[in-house]
């Protein structure tokens, strides 16, 4: 589900936010620490909201039309 190997914006938000999470715990800086863990979470909204639009949500697969 995860795809970090891609140019995509939650593969370029992981590969910061590790970056910066490695920064932060090398040069003892729990700031870069923390913004690391909230591009996480951008990374992670982003993949949720990109496998929505490619494969459609399950609401639209599932949904009956009315007559």
């Amino acid at each position: 589900m995860l795809d970090i190997r891609s140019p995509t914006p939650p593969g370029i938000a992981f590969i910061l936010a590790a970056g910066l999470m490695w920064w932060g715990v090398v040069k003892n800086n729990p700031l870069a620490v923390i913004v690391g863990g909230v591009f996480v979470m951008i990374g992670v909204g982003l993949q949720v909201l990109y496998l929505h639009y490619r494969y459609g949500g399950a609401w639209e697969r599932t949904r009956i039309a009315k007559p």
